[in-house]
Formats: C-alpha cells, structure tokens, sequence
C-alpha cells in the first residue's frame, strides 16, 4: 500500500523565509511583522514599515497566489506602510485593513539585524 507525504505547512517558518527574501531586495523596508491573528491558518500576512513608499491615505494589503493547485497552496498578503504610518497605527490613529491586527503580531526582520533566514 503506497502513501503520500506531504510536508506540513508551517506559516511561521514561510513566513520568515518572505521577510528575509523582501528584507533582502527592497531597500526601503526597515521592519516587517508577521500578523497571525484572524489571518486564515493558510494565509500569511506580513506589515512592512518601507521609507521608500509614497503615503497613500489608504491601506491596501497586496496578495500574492502562492503555490496555487498544490499541496502548499496559501497566500502571501503584503501591506506596505510608511514609518510614519506605522507609528499612527501603534498609536491607534491609523487602522489596519478589516481583520488585520497588530495584536500578536511578531517581528521577523528588521534592517540591520541578521536576516531571519539565516538565525533559525
């Protein structure tokens, strides 16, 4: 009798792997949180603090299909937010995106400390 392995999906760990590969090619982002709370268990959602991008008055996560058809299916939600904007949402001046929370929210890389790719 054959059986299949699949590799469990592990949001955390994916998680980490997308801030260290964005950490690496955007110039702009300072820090980015991983945001578990009210995400679906197969949607990762990262907030990037990004000094190179424009302020808009509107938060728009952009999703990213990942591994659409398989059994890695999930999607990566970016929302990129200036630092300013960063600290009006810590102060609560500024909301989140509908079911986003900063609550539980974990940092995964910020500029200047090793990529979290490398550390485990």
């Amino acid at each position: 009798m054959a059986t299949a392995t699949h590799e469990e999906f592990d949001r955390l760990k994916l998680a980490k792997v997308y801030a260290a590969h964005h950490l690496d090619i955007d110039a702009g982002v300072e820090q980015i949180y991983f945001l578990p709370k009210n995400a679906p268990a197969r949607e990762i959602r990262l907030l990037e603090v990004n000094r190179l991008i424009p302020e808009l008055s509107d938060l728009e996560p952009l999703d990213f299909g990942v591994n659409t058809g398989s059994d890695g299916t999930h999607s990566l939600v970016v929302l990129d937010v200036t630092p300013s904007q960063f600290v009006a949402l810590k102060k609560g001046q500024l909301s989140l995106p509908a079911g986003w929370e900063l609550e539980g929210s974990k940092i995964l890389a910020r500029r200047g400390l090793v990529s979290p790719l490398h550390n485990g």
